[in-house]
């Protein structure tokens, strides 16, 4: 018989992707600036500021979002059992001891 056990999705990596998304865009708002994208004149730097701040309000908060609904979802994922095995998973013993801490043999203390 087989069990199913459940584990969480992290959303850590949806956080980061926005705030690579976020870094893209505040790079690339002086650089498509330059290169006249937003027009000519005192307006086009406006737009390009505007343009900035929107794209780092867009990537952070959506991809923030995104990660924090995405932790209330699970996956399931199927565990197979050997049927062998009807007791608890055992550890491996030992090959050796393992040696007394600090590395001086076990003896009377002061001696």
């Amino acid at each position: 018989m087989s069990t199913y056990r459940v584990s969480y999705i992290k959303g850590a990596g949806w956080t980061r992707l926005g705030l690579a998304g976020a870094v893209a865009t505040l790079f690339g708002a002086p650089m498509l600036w330059a290169l006249g994208a937003f027009g000519m004149g005192d307006d086009a730097l406006h737009r390009a500021v505007i343009f900035a701040l929107a794209g780092l309000w867009f990537f952070v908060a959506t991809f923030f979002v995104i990660g924090w609904a995405v932790q209330g979802f699970v996956v399931r994922q199927k565990v197979v059992e050997d049927d062998a095995e009807d007791g608890p998973p055992r550890r491996p013993v030992p090959s050796a001891p393992p040696p007394p801490p600090g590395g001086r043999p076990a003896g009377k203390p002061g001696h």
